[in-house]
């Protein structure tokens, strides 16, 4: 692209003067700028006139042909630019023919400069300076600036003794047609405009404009002789203005016999009539008249619709008016009416704030009402929707986020006031309202949300009003600020908090402010702060001990009785107040890793070593009963005549249920190992390959102190190898019970060695797939020819084999393989349930399954 300035035109005319005031004569060849493609010609010896003429293409030349036809010859010159100039399309402006004449006659210069400001631009073709005739010539998709003027065409011509330029684009390949590129031209603030020619004075800032086309509010405005004054405003003759898109050729239009635009407020006319499908419809026409073109929102009326609807009947709907509230806002009112009888109406406001948030509101409301009164089918009933949606700009309040979407509806909106498919089939609803806060720095966050899901079916509603949780993250209060030297062990204890308080409760439409709604919410605030540690006993031994404390306060309580005249369980009313429960567990856990290596000692054994790698862990936890009598946390009541007794607790209906009840004092216990080995392998660049005969065995129990019998638990046990390949995998597991049974199936406190199998199974899976040669480049790669290869196309030594060559050419095309792969997984499973069907005293089970699976890559994404 060339870039050209004229500032350092005045310089050039000076040496021009200079020239003539001292030799007496002045250049009469013009300077001319080659394009960046045209400068292996240029340097190559040729004259202008060939530089020119291998830059015109034969479309351009037949075009010049024709236009020096059609006007006087020109005078001739030494330059190719001159010839260009005579065949431009005469006008009005433009500089008469003989001042193109050499002239030798010595006269004073007029001194000053061209312009009052300088003028950039650039190019894609040539650049052409006529220093003696005052002229500047631009080829092909020039793009000059002065001042607040742009102007865009692939033909200009500078003329700097008017100071006036004059634009035109490129014809079409089939003559007779219209420009296909035409110049644009801006000026300011002002609407671009797409002409057919333009001639501007840069002084007086007045254009003469043919074939113009701009966008003026909604509409665009065409005109055939268009006069632009230096404050804007066009003046136009034969016009036309329109709301539709094909500017080329109007569907309709409003054809103007004079006019006058002030851009960016009104249009004046003259006689103007209507145009339909270039049709001219007088009688519509006006003597004059104006019309705004303002852009941006602006209040007025909203057109309506109208049709009909099978329930409703005849409508005439969305008829309103919308306001522009301001800059950031605005709000649209309609309404809509049946013929028999319904009625609705809906507000819609929007707002938005750069950099700050965006939402929109809509409420609607509306009175349906179906049939003939004391008819089965008539009904008559007020239906209601609220939608919100609001979003925050991440950027406006770093830190702290809120949001909100809300879609609430009584349940008859979508089954008579909707008027959409996606509202009429919507059956459930849901609103959330979420605000978050975290403190840069500190551990501290915050969040809340809302919550409403509605279900238009059945008319339920699901409430969370609200959810707060309140979090401190993990922090260590007894770590020094500034440490020096080794880690205290109380340094490595840590602690979190977390808070958190919610209210829920699920009603339906009808009974939501009632009193039976409010009692029965489920709310209430809970606590936990854990606390963890972490060790290292003698270097080796992982110890990891733990407290977790959780406290509960409730607002309400519901105690029960027995009824002996109704012989049931009777509930009391509920009694409100400030209840708090609390509950805490301990536990301690202890792991370390073994490792056992055996290498063999001869350097040529197949089997170079076996490791073998052991993890065992061990873990003790405590709670106490919390049903204990003494905390209140679970009462009694006779649930029938026969004296039966039910423990139950009187805080269950409460949001975070009550405390566990008995205590419990365990141990746990694990073991998991590995088993590896390496053996000598030749495809592999190391020449050792490594194979997991094991990769997983593992045994588990637990140990109850505190049980009044059977304190040990079943042990499961757990294997898995994929010795035969990653293809090929073998997954085994059983679990063993520790204690005797009758032959009734009935178990007993009487242990045994090593257990009875109650459940076993196995599993094994195997995967096709297609061939994957990672050691060679893909095929389509580039870098899978070799450099000497490249073009295997060009050989002219013949030193490639025909073979090869062929081989070489072949990679050139496409590799159409698809990767894939099958698989399969069998799955038998084995279990014993005892139960007294007094025969054996139990049951076996066996299940068996077979599954597939498979995919295909059609494309490489």
């Amino acid at each position: 692209m060339k870039r050209f300035s004229l500032k350092y035109l005045a310089a050039a005319f000076v040496v021009v003067l200079f020239t003539e005031m001292v030799f007496g004569f002045a250049p009469h060849a013009a300077i001319q700028r080659p394009a960046e493609t045209d400068v292996a010609v240029a340097d190559s010896g040729s004259t202008d006139n060939d530089r020119r003429a291998q830059r015109l293409s034969r479309r351009e030349r037949r075009r010049m042909k024709q236009a020096a036809e059609a006007q006087e010859p020109p005078v001739v010159s030494d330059t190719l630019v001159l010839q260009a100039d005579s065949l431009l399309p005469p006008d009005s402006l433009r500089v008469p023919s003989d001042s193109l004449q050499r002239d030798t006659t010595r006269r004073k210069k007029e001194g000053g400069a061209f312009l009052e400001d300088i003028m950039n631009g650039k190019n894609t073709d040539s650049l052409v300076y006529d220093i003696r005739n005052k002229m500047v010539y631009i080829y092909n998709e020039g793009d000059i600036n002065y001042q607040d003027m742009n102007l865009k065409a692939d033909f200009m011509r500078v003329n700097m003794d008017t100071r006036e330029i004059y634009a035109y684009g490129k014809p079409d390949t089939l003559e007779g047609q219209p420009t296909v590129t035409r110049p644009e031209f801006t000026e300011g603030s002002a609407s671009p405009y797409k002409m057919d020619t333009i001639t501007y004075n840069f002084k007086s800032g007045k254009a003469k404009i043919k074939g113009v086309a701009t966008q003026e509010g909604d509409g665009w405005l065409i005109g055939g002789s268009v006069k632009k004054m230096p404050d804007n405003n066009i003046n136009i003759q034969g016009g036309k203005y329109t709301t539709c898109d094909q500017t080329d050729h109007p569907h309709f239009y409003l054809a103007m016999t004079k006019a006058k635009v002030i851009p960016g407020k009104k249009v004046v006319t003259g006689p103007a009539y209507l145009v339909m499908e270039d049709v001219p419809i007088y009688f519509l026409g006006i003597p004059e008249g104006f019309f705004p073109i303002s852009s941006g929102p602006k209040s007025g009326f909203l057109m309506p619709t109208y049709g009909e609807d099978g329930q409703r009947g005849f409508f005439f709907r969305d008829f309103g008016y919308y306001f522009t509230l301001s800059q950031h806002m605005d709000l649209a009112l309609t309404a809509g009416i049946y013929t028999l009888g319904s009625w609705e109406g809906a507000a819609a406001s929007r707002y938005i704030k750069r950099y700050k948030y965006t939402g929109n509101l809509n409420a609607q409301f509306s009175s349906i009402r179906t049939g003939e009164k004391g008819e089965p089918d008539f009904l008559k009933q007020n239906t209601f929707r609220l939608q919100w949606t609001h979003s925050q700009d991440p950027k406006a309040n770093p830190g702290s986020t809120f949001s909100a979407s809300v879609n609430f509806a009584t349940s008859g909106y979508s089954k008579y006031a909707a008027t959409t498919l996606n509202d009429i089939l919507q059956t459930q609803t849901n609103s959330t309202i979420s605000y978050s806060k975290n403190w840069a720095g500190t551990p501290f966050s915050l969040s809340m949300n809302m919550a409403v899901s509605q279900n238009s079916q059945n008319s339920t509603i699901s409430m969370t009003l609200p959810n707060i949780v309140f979090n401190v993250s993990r922090f260590y209060p007894f770590k020094r600020r500034e440490a020096q030297g080794k880690a205290r062990w109380y340094e490595k204890i840590s602690m979190q908090y977390t808070g958190k308080m919610t209210n829920t409760v699920s009603t339906t439409e009808s009974e939501v402010f009632t009193k039976q709604t409010l009692e029965n919410m489920r709310n209430g605030i809970e606590h936990s702060i854990p606390v963890t540690a972490s060790f290292n006993l003698f270097n080796y031994i992982n110890v990891s001990p733990s407290f977790n404390y959780t406290e509960k306060w409730y607002f309400k309580k519901q105690e029960r009785e027995w009824s002996p005249v109704t012989n049931e369980v009777r509930y009391l009313d509920p009694e409100y107040g400030f209840y708090r429960l609390y509950n805490y567990t301990t536990s301690v856990s202890a792991s370390t890793t073994l490792y056992g290596m055996y290498q063999f000692k001869k350097k040529t054994s197949k089997i170079q070593a076996i490791r073998h790698t052991l993890t065992p862990s061990f873990g003790f936890s405590y709670a106490p009963d919390f049903s204990d009598q003494k905390y209140g946390y679970y009462k009694t009541v006779q649930t029938d005549s026969t004296g039966k007794f039910q423990v139950y607790s009187p805080f269950a209906d409460n949001a975070y249920g009550v405390p566990s009840s008995g205590r419990s004092m365990s141990m746990n216990f694990s073991l998991s190992q590995t088993l590896e080995m390496k053996v000598l392998s030749k495809r592999d660049t190391s020449g050792i390959k490594k194979i997991k005969l094991i990769d997983n065995l593992s045994v588990s129990a637990s140990y109850n102190f505190l049980a009044d019998s059977m304190k040990l638990s079943t042990i499961p046990i757990q294997f898995r190898t994929t010795v035969f390949g990653t293809n090929f995998g073998i997954q085994l597991n059983a679990t063993l019970d520790p204690y005797r049974v009758t032959p009734e199936g009935r178990r007993i406190d009487k242990l045994f060695f090593p257990g009875r199998i109650v459940s076993t199974g196995w599993s094994f899976g195997y995967t096709f797939k297609s061939r994957q040669d990672n050691s060679t480049p893909a095929i389509n790669d580039i870098n899978s020819v070799p450099p000497e290869y490249a073009n295997p196309f060009y050989d002219p030594y013949g030193i490639l084999d025909p073979v090869l060559r062929r081989q070489y050419m072949a990679q050139s095309y496409y590799d159409f393989s698809l990767p894939w792969n099958l698989g399969f997984n069998y799955t038998v499973s084995y279990s014993i349930n005892y139960v007294n069907n007094g025969t054996t005293g139990y049951r076996k089970n066996i299940t068996q399954n077979i599954g597939f699976n498979g995919s295909v890559n059609l494309t490489p994404k």
